[in-house]
């Protein structure tokens, strides 16, 4: 089969159509498999609590937390790795700028999505999430392994393309612009700052002008993204138009990348991801900077 067009999404069993052609010699576009399991626990090591218990067979593990790792005093999470560093990890994970990349994790897609947003940041559009991840593999009854594929170094060449990020600056600068509409996938006890039912000590609030479009509202009950109709319906009735620049946001910049493929499904090239979000907004803004209605 011949990927012409690179899709947000591919299916469980189109991925495993692609796997059976390969073993049988068959002649395919060049396809990476990357494992991306994790948890927001960067001493939690997803190779080998996750990947190495079990995997899509050819897959190979991607360390999102090894590539961005946050360190003291920033307030990013996972900031964006150097063009040097983001190309010499694309290298030795076998990867050209001719690949075409399948991602997908055991966590709601949540680092899936980071991966995918990461790629097309450094330029690389040919890039795909699983649809449902390695839970609808699992329900599909799809084969699973634990033997790892043998890579060899390849050569790639990362561009940068600064239209999909914000910096805590540009958001600052938005709010008396209003250019970027915001969206925050956080639920909506969080960014109401509802204390009856977030954790004490929790921030809530959010970045002033901002809609809210929760994460979990994207998708069905199996960890699919819901329908193109479904997903239209979302994003209308909290108030965004997909035909004017979109910045997205939540928490530490993870399930925001939702929201920038959900956009993308429905035909959004450009939607930038806020990638301090609001753990950098909480501890930088001015206290009129954080709105609660």
């Amino acid at each position: 089969m011949t990927v012409t067009h690179f899709r947000t999404l591919v299916h469980t069993s189109w991925l495993r159509e692609q796997i059976f052609a390969k073993a049988a010699g068959a002649k395919h576009p060049v396809l990476r498999i990357l494992d991306a399991s994790a948890t927001p626990d960067p001493k939690v090591d997803g190779y080998k609590e996750f990947y190495k218990q079990s995997h899509v067979p050819d897959a190979c593990y991607f360390n999102l937390h090894g590539l961005c790792p946050s360190s003291p005093p920033s307030f990013i999470k996972y900031p964006v790795p150097d063009v040097n560093r983001f190309q010499d990890y694309a290298e030795s994970l076998g990867l050209t700028n001719d690949t075409h990349i399948v991602t997908y994790d055991r966590s709601n897609t949540i680092f899936a999505l980071k991966t995918w947003w990461l790629f097309r940041l450094f330029g690389h559009t040919k890039v795909s999430v699983l649809d449902g991840g390695f839970r609808k593999w699992l329900m599909d009854g799809f084969e699973v392994t634990v033997e790892e594929p043998v890579i060899e170094r390849s050569s790639f060449q990362p561009t940068l393309n600064p239209s999909l990020v914000r910096s805590f600056e540009d958001m600052v600068e938005n709010i008396k612009t209003k250019k970027d509409q915001v969206i925050d996938a956080r639920g909506a006890a969080a960014f109401f700052d509802d204390s009856n039912v977030m954790p004490p000590g929790t921030i809530g609030g959010h970045i002033p002008g901002s809609k809210n479009v929760p994460y979990p509202v994207l998708f069905n009950e199996d960890g699919t993204f819901k329908s193109h109709e479904e997903l239209r319906s979302v994003f209308e009735q909290a108030g965004v138009d997909l035909a004017q620049p979109v910045v997205a946001t939540c928490l530490t910049a993870m399930t925001a990348c939702g929201l920038a493929a959900a956009a993308h499904i429905l035909g959004k090239e450009t939607v930038a991801l806020y990638n301090g979000s609001f753990q950098e907004w909480s501890q930088r803004a001015e206290p009129d900077q954080i709105d609660v209605d």
